[in-house]
């Protein structure tokens, strides 16, 4: 009779790990697509020019959340460079917290430019687009609605679906 109640027991346990299990992984692949992109913060740019974030509507835009510290964030930035060319969409990248000297210094060391390069220092754009972890790019339609979101490094083939979809990219990136 112990060992039927056991077993009862330990099934309801099991039940019940597994149904948390199930609601924790579902929120780790929440996605906030559908959301617009907010109103209201103010960057700054790397030259020191307040930007407000929503006025890049009109083009379907790729944000990118990053960090010199970040490894994986390094590793897709001459990726990011080479879409940043692109006359068709929107580059942004917003370094969280860093100074200009050392954003600067990394860019030159790494050869490379952007057009769109944003400070967040307080990190509020970070807090008011629920970003979770570094690197996170956001991708937004011409009419600034969020169609995808990726945490990690990004890679060729996913900006290249987004742009597939989203311009007329015809599949090279010059």
């Amino acid at each position: 009779m112990i060992r039927a109640t056991t077993y009862k027991s330990i099934r309801w346990w099991l039940l019940a790990l597994v149904v948390m299990v199930i609601g924790l992984s579902s929120l780790m692949v929440y996605k906030s697509e559908g959301k617009s992109l907010p109103e209201g913060i103010m960057l700054a740019s790397i030259e020191g020019q307040s930007v407000q974030l929503d006025q890049f509507k009109g083009k379907p835009l790729i944000i990118n959340f990053w960090a010199t510290w970040c490894p994986p964030c390094i590793r897709e930035m001459p990726l990011l460079s080479q879409y940043d060319e692109l006359p068709y969409v929107d580059v942004i990248l917003i370094n969280q917290g860093e100074t200009v000297p050392v954003i600067e210094s990394y860019l030159e060391s790494a050869g490379i430019n952007f057009r769109n390069m944003l400070l967040d220092p307080r990190q509020q754009s970070l807090q008011a687009l629920e970003i979770r972890g570094l690197p996170t790019t956001l991708f937004y339609s011409a009419e600034g609605v969020l169609v995808d979101e990726h945490l990690g490094e990004v890679t060729a083939e996913q900006l290249d679906a987004f742009l597939r979809l989203h311009t007329e990219f015809d599949g090279r990136k010059s």
